[in-house]
């Protein structure tokens, strides 16, 4: 986990003093369990009593938002993804009373939408401050705190995704007095940050290693997680150049698919002053197929599909350090549900090589499909499936 990489504030000097508390209405959600039999305005009044309690007066909470044209959104992707679990379209009121389980009525998005509007309307008329983001609510939390900050002592953030931590850590001023508050689950007690609390020195290029290690809406690499970027770093100072390519609003495609392919190359274990990502997937490739086993998802990315992958990243961090960007010049495209990854439009590997490529599937393929991972359609060649 890239938590490790953070050192949480010791228990004697955790803040204390006037704050200001900005609350991640996503996580918020999940704090209080629904009573079976219960309606729907007892438990928005849990939820004020809970924020009551807590926190006292100086609070805000913020939902994420969905979009009315959600087809030009960047999360539409993700968002069509984790609607793949099917879950009822329930209509309810203050009165209604709950037939289902909390996690299987959020799981649906026309009752998260409605529940949260639900739950604004009880905490406005608890005076306690509400908002909902343009779209995703993480860069406005903390955005929030930042602003608010300087009229406290603390301002503090309230949640469990690291994405949180990242955006206070890289957006805030080593001198600012924002606080990240990580809720423990069960018996884990809760744990808190400062803008200080990265333990390397390259927090400026955090947004960078958080988008292109993949985040919700960035595509990931196989197997490359974010601490093998942090000891790429530690190992590699001099790549924190390419990095800030990516911080540059003015950047051109050809410097960001540049500086990206060189960051990948190095991770890979290659060296970007020799090597490109073709010639080290293709060097790659040779060593494991001496192998017994090899996963070909391990392999390098290919050029094409590395430059669409940085394109992402630039954009994302862009949007992160408040600048648009348009996502059609930056990796996305069009399709009839909406905003897409562009794919690769070259062959992963030669047209020869790849028909002799085949899973061995047994009931239909899954995301555990080897020419599935090898970015492939099946052939005749797999055992079962029969392409």
């Amino acid at each position: 986990s890239l938590y490790t990489s953070f050192s949480p504030i010791t228990e004697d000097v955790k803040p204390e003093g006037s704050q200001y508390v900005v609350v991640n209405g996503g996580h918020l959600l999940h704090k209080i369990v629904w009573r079976q039999q219960a309606t729907f305005g007892a438990i928005a009044d849990r939820y004020v009593q809970y924020l009551n309690n807590k926190y006292g007066q100086d609070i805000a909470v913020i939902f994420d938002g969905f979009p009315d044209d959600d087809k030009k959104s960047t999360k539409n992707c993700e968002r069509l993804r984790r609607a793949a679990h099917f879950s009822p379209d329930v209509m309810f009121h203050e009165e209604t009373v709950l037939q289902y389980t909390k996690e299987k009525l959020l799981a649906n998005e026309c009752n998260k939408k409605r529940f949260i509007k639900l739950l604004k309307k009880a905490f406005q008329k608890a005076n306690i401050c509400v908002q909902q983001a343009v779209e995703d609510a993480d860069l406005t939390i903390v955005n929030t705190a930042i602003s608010v900050a300087p009229q406290y002592d603390y301002g503090r953030v309230v949640g469990e995704d690291i994405d949180l931590l990242v955006l206070l850590t890289a957006l805030a001023s080593t001198h600012s007095n924002g606080i990240f508050q990580k809720c423990g689950r069960g018996k884990t007690p809760d744990s808190y940050y400062s803008t200080t609390s990265f333990n390397h020195k390259f927090s400026n290029e955090l947004l960078f290693i958080y988008a292109i290690s993949g985040c919700d809406i960035t595509s990931a690499l196989f197997g490359q997680g974010k601490n093998k970027f942090i000891s790429l770093f530690l190992k590699h100072e001099e790549l924190l150049n390419r990095a800030a390519t990516f911080l540059n609003p003015q950047a051109t495609t050809e410097q960001v698919t540049e500086a990206g392919g060189n960051v990948l190359v190095a991770l890979y274990g290659g060296d970007p002053a020799t090597q490109n990502l073709d010639e080290l997937r293709y060097h790659s490739f040779v060593k494991a197929a001496a192998k017994t086993k090899f996963n070909l998802a391990r392999l390098p990315p290919t050029t094409d599909a590395a430059q669409l992958h940085a394109m992402r990243s630039y954009h994302q961090v862009q949007t992160w350090l408040g600048n648009e960007k348009d996502p059609l010049k930056w990796g996305w495209m069009h399709t009839p549900s909406g905003l897409f990854p562009k794919k690769s439009e070259k062959d992963p590997a030669p047209e020869s090589l790849l028909q002799c490529i085949s899973c061995t599937c047994k009931k239909g393929c899954t995301n555990a499909c080897g020419c599935r991972k090898a970015g492939l359609h099946c052939s005749l060649l797999c055992k079962h499936c029969i392409g």
